[in-house]
């Protein structure tokens, strides 16, 4: 399999960005699964996990302003296999089982996050085409659903067997592995580092700038910023959700969010090869209506709804909220052009990281305040118009290409 791989390069960026993404993903999904179980040992509700989210994300935003300098210094695997490096910090400070080691945990996997996808757009952007990226883009975003759905089914059953710390612990030592792991790669598809590339740009709000600049950018910076923050304001508490209105068992609520997990690998695919075949665009804008309409319906579950009537939802939420990712990173490749894609792809990811740094602590906020349905309705009204809002900017450019 290395031959193979070391004998197709884009083969092996695809592969390598996959697997290191997906470890990340996991890791910051280690604790909002195991919230139910976790939060007594925390001592904090576990309908208040979304701050822990809002700690993480902020700490993306800032790793992210220097992920294109740490790209161009030591190459997308290598940033990469740093990302592990972090994560595995932050689940063993996770498995401390403290506040403040939370918070820690909050913090290391942040930075862990933030340059995953720049790195990634980075190299899968000299390999592609423009007008050809959805797709290849999409297999790796892949990685995000692929993260979470194994999160959800090993977690709660490997908690069960180690404690959730030891579950932690776990994780963090798989992510040491695979850092180790994809090595051998790491010559070929780091060939073009600069080593005199400096780790600190001169602004570090340059790649925002970049995107702020001109209006295709900013509207999917913009739509970037809500998509993200309405996927992570709901995908961070669904476990706890279902558990508090539906209410089941962690375990099989755990199995729901596995459920919207499986089905966003194939939408993401799916939409991926759509994109290409028809207009970014159009479909950018009809997941972010799909995901509003699902948001809404979740407002209507009751402990009466049947086991499967939760799973669809589930599955309703992953086809859409989890899975605009792969078209959204394709147009910004597209629009960005080759010479600034690092660039736009770290600004346009400061901003996804902003909402998800922003919309879980209001989730949190609104949720104790008023409740989940003034929260998922609030939420749900805002995707409606970033939706709208990037098909407008887009939209005349779009049909120009086509």
């Amino acid at each position: 399999m290395t031959a193979t791989l070391r004998a197709t390069p884009l083969l092996a960026a695809v592969v390598t960005m996959f697997l290191t993404y997906a470890m990340v993903i996991l890791s910051a999904m280690v604790l909002p699964v195991l919230a139910p179980i976790a939060s007594a040992k925390l001592e904090i509700p576990a309908r208040y996990i979304g701050l822990y989210a809002a700690v993480l994300y902020a700490a993306a935003s800032c790793s992210s302003m220097i992920a294109p300098s740490l790209v161009i210094r030591y190459g997308a695997l290598r940033t990469s296999q740093l990302t592990l490096l972090f994560a595995a910090g932050g689940l063993f400070f996770l498995a401390a089982g403290t506040v403040w080691s939370a918070v820690a945990s909050a913090i290391f996997i942040g930075l862990a996050y933030g340059p995953g996808n720049t790195a990634s757009g980075h190299l899968l952007s000299t390999m592609t085409a423009e007008g050809q990226r959805s797709g290849i883009f999409s297999i790796k975003q892949t990685s995000v659903p692929a993260g979470g759905a194994v999160c959800g089914v090993l977690l709660p059953p490997l908690a069960l067997q180690l404690g959730w710390q030891g579950a932690a612990a776990a994780m963090g030592a798989a992510c040491v592995l695979l850092a180790l792991a994809v090595q051998p790669w790491r010559s070929r598809l780091d060939a073009a580092r600069d080593s005199k590339q400096p780790i600190w740009p001169e602004s570090l709000l340059a790649p925002v700038a970049t995107v702020l600049r001109g209006p295709r950018l900013r509207a999917l910076g913009v739509t970037g910023l809500v998509y993200s923050g309405m996927q992570y304001a709901f995908g961070a508490v669904m476990v706890a959700f279902f558990v508090d209105r539906a209410g089941i068992s962690p375990v099989d609520a755990g199995l729901v969010l596995s459920a919207a997990m499986v089905a966003s690998v194939i939408a993401r695919l799916s939409w991926g090869y759509v994109a290409d075949w028809t207009r970014p665009d159009v479909v950018l804008c009809g997941l972010g209506l799909l995901t509003a309409a699902s948001v809404v319906a979740a407002t209507f579950v009751t402990p009466d709804w049947p086991r499967a009537a939760l799973i669809a939802l589930g599955c309703w939420f992953g086809l859409a909220g989890f899975s605009w990712n792969g078209v959204f990173l394709a147009l910004v490749a597209d629009i960005a052009g080759s010479d600034r894609v690092a660039a736009a792809t770290s600004g346009v990811m400061t901003l996804v990281f902003l909402g998800s740094l922003l919309f879980p602590a209001l989730f949190a906020g609104l949720v104790a305040l008023s409740g989940y349905d003034a929260a998922l309705l609030s939420v749900a009204a805002v995707t409606l118009v970033a939706a709208i809002y990037v098909y407008v900017k887009l939209s005349p450019s779009m049909r120009a290409r086509r």
